[in-house]
C-alpha cells in the first residue's frame, strides 16, 4: 500500500482489509487515514504482555505461590486453560497475602469463587496432563501487576498488585465474578486502604 521511501509494505488478513474499506467509504476518508487512526488508537491502549520465561522472577514468592494455585485450580476442574477466574481462585486461596485478606472480607471466599466457575464453565470433560499456560487477559493482568508495582514504589510484584491489575483491566470472568458477587467496585478501595494509599495517587488511580 505506501509507496513513499519512508513507508514500508505491511500485507493485512483480508478480512481486516475489508472492514478498513468499509470504514473508510462510510465516513468516507483514506485508507491510510484509518490505518494511522487505529494504528495510534492500538499503541495508546497497548499494555506489555507478561511472558513467564521472562517475568516470573518479578513477582515475589507469595504472587508466584497463587499463580500455582491458580494453575492447580484450573486442572482440578479439568480446564485446558488458566484465565482470570483460576488467578483469583488462587489469589483467594493464598492465605496471608492482602490480596486474599481483602477478597475474605468482601465476602469472597475459595469456595464461592470455585462454586461461581463451575456454575458457568462446569468440569472438563477429560483429566489435563500437561502444563497448562496462561491466557491472554491472564497475561495482560500480569503484565499490568509489573505497573503497579512500579508506580507503588518498585520491588517485586505481589498477590494485592496482581488484584489490582485485574480489576483495572476488567476484562474475563475473574472481574465478571466479583461484579457478579457486587464487590468489583469495592476491590481496589479496600487494598488501597489497607496498603496505606489514597486513590487518586498514581498507584492508585482509578480506570474511567
Amino acid at each position: 500500500m505506501p509507496s513513499s521511501s519512508n513507508r514500508r509494505r505491511v500485507e493485512i488478513p483480508t478480512f481486516m482489509y475489508e472492514r478498513i474499506q468499509a470504514i473508510a467509504a462510510a465516513e468516507p476518508r483514506t485508507l491510510t487515514s484509518v490505518i494511522t487512526e487505529l494504528l495510534h488508537w492500538g499503541i495508546e491502549h497497548y499494555h506489555p504482555v507478561w511472558v513467564e520465561s521472562r517475568d516470573l522472577d518479578r513477582f515475589n514468592e507469595r504472587a508466584r505461590h497463587a499463580l500455582d494455585r491458580a494453575r492447580a485450580e484450573a486442572v482440578s476442574l479439568q480446564h485446558d486453560y488458566v484465565g482470570t477466574e483460576h488467578v483469583l481462585a488462587g489469589l483467594a486461596e493464598e492465605e496471608g497475602g492482602v490480596a486474599a485478606d481483602v477478597l475474605r472480607s468482601l465476602g469472597v471466599t475459595p469456595d464461592r469463587v470455585r462454586r461461581a466457575i463451575e456454575q458457568h464453565f462446569g468440569r472438563g470433560s477429560e483429566p489435563v496432563t500437561e502444563i497448562l499456560g496462561f491466557t491472554a487477559r491472564v497475561r495482560v493482568v500480569l503484565g499490568l501487576a509489573l505497573e503497579e508495582a512500579e508506580q507503588m514504589g518498585g520491588g517485586p510484584a505481589r498477590t494485592e498488585h496482581i488484584l489490582l491489575a485485574m480489576v483495572r483491566y476488567g476484562g474475563g470472568l475473574g472481574p465478571d465474578l466479583l461484579d457478579e458477587i457486587g464487590v468489583l467496585a469495592d476491590v481496589r478501595r479496600e487494598t488501597l486502604e489497607r496498603l496505606g494509599r489514597p486513590l487518586h495517587e498514581p498507584g492508585g488511580r482509578r480506570k474511567d
